[in-house]
């Protein structure tokens, strides 16, 4: 088996590398947790053991639940690293500039299904926001980038999510933002159910409220 050719680095974040490697005839994205030269390195082989097999865990547990991500090809412990799926596209935060109105609310609605499916299954993002959104040229909806996602059904950590991509269309696409998050939140409410979704959108008013209140204060 040959080794992975790297062809280019995607992202570069404070706990990893995101690499894009032709390995074996596929295209495959590599996510590895660098060692971090501060800490012991015991407990930093086990914290990046943990945390990406953490990772790992919520995205077969979100195939399982119907949730679009990029399928785990290979999780190489011993290097703290997972070989996924690449997905050909752009992110969600790119493609809004290009596509029309009605396209954009089809995507807006489709990703709200696939948001209230990813809280059915009590799993929260905990980085929604349009760059980890990616859309294929089939104009299909992928969730990428788990490494702060977390297991919990508390409506706090499912409105920040919710909060998060309000936040990025506000930054980015402040035009939109209305139209979006009204066509999001229609296909959310269709699968986590109405009472439900104002149960969250209250927490979420909550959350912006608090923000603006330490906007203020600072």
């Amino acid at each position: 088996m040959e080794e992975p050719e790297q062809i280019k680095v995607i992202r570069i974040g404070a706990e990893a590398v995101v690499s894009r490697l032709r390995w074996n005839g596929f295209d495959l994205v590599s996510k590895h947790r660098v060692p971090k030269p501060y800490r012991i390195p015991e407990l930093d082989r086990r914290i990046r053991d943990k945390r990406t097999l953490h990772e790992a865990k919520i995205i077969v547990e979100l195939k399982k639940a119907g949730v679009p991500a990029p399928a785990i090809m290979l999780l190489d412990r011993s290097s703290s690293t997972i070989y996924m799926q690449y997905i050909n596209g752009i992110e969600l935060k790119r493609a809004l500039d290009e596509l029309d109105p009605i396209k954009i609310e089809k995507i807006a609605r489709r990703l709200g299904e696939i948001i209230g499916k990813m809280h059915l299954k009590k799993i929260v993002h905990g980085d929604l926001t349009t760059s980890n959104i990616i859309l294929d040229k089939s104009e299909k909806i992928y969730l990428i980038d788990f490494g702060l996602s977390s297991v919990t059904d508390d409506v706090e950590e499912l409105a920040v999510d919710i909060h998060l991509l309000d936040r990025s269309l506000e930054s980015a696409h402040h035009k939109i933002r209305e139209r979006f998050m009204k066509h999001f939140l229609i296909g959310y409410s269709k699968i986590v159910g109405k009472n439900r979704t104002l149960e969250i959108l209250r927490k979420v008013k909550e959350i912006r409220m608090r923000g603006r209140y330490v906007e203020r204060s600072g």
